[in-house]
């Protein structure tokens, strides 16, 4: 069971001191609302129309982002499967005791799903943020829902990566 949070965003006490030149010396202590924080879970489906097609249902979470973050890729009864590590020189897919590496980030990501992403939105689009990318049609429509839909028609084969988020 999920429990949901209050109704009321969360606010903090930023204070500002002036510098010791300043001729006001007056210390400022003002009540901000907190910024929204970015999503850092849910589930994505990913369908590729490929010969076979291929199809992928899981959940995930992420920290960071780019250029230096984590994804957590998990099966449907909530095992790891997949752990991507990446930084702006390398990437590392960890699968069960195997170890990938490489300088690409999107060449691992192809090696997981087997189709062109376009890494960087990717990693956006898992966090919430709706960023364009060439070829890649971002459709926000049910972004009230906290749900993003992104849909490649050229190059071939047409993909269709679904995001629901959690978190």
């Amino acid at each position: 069971m999920l429990l949901g949070g209050c109704a009321t965003r969360p606010t903090g006490t930023q204070t500002f001191t002036p510098p010791a030149s300043s001729p006001n010396s007056q210390v400022v202590s003002v009540e901000v609302p907190a910024a929204p924080a970015p999503f850092k879970a849910g589930r994505f489906a990913l369908l590729i129309d490929s010969e076979p097609p291929q199809s992928f249902i899981t959940s995930f979470d992420i920290t960071g982002g780019w250029p230096d973050g984590t994804l957590n890729i998990y099966n449907p009864l909530g095992m790891q499967m997949a752990r991507l590590e990446w930084t702006a020189q390398s990437a590392r897919l960890l699968q069960g005791r195997q170890v990938r590496e490489s300088a690409s980030l999107e060449r691992l990501v192809f090696e997981l799903t087997g189709t062109q992403l376009p890494t960087a939105a990717v990693i956006d689009w898992l966090a919430g943020k709706p960023t364009p990318a060439e070829g890649w049609k971002v459709d926000v429509s049910e972004w009230h829902l906290r749900r993003l839909v992104l849909e490649r028609v050229q190059p071939a084969p047409r993909t269709v990566l679904r995001i629901a988020f959690e978190s």
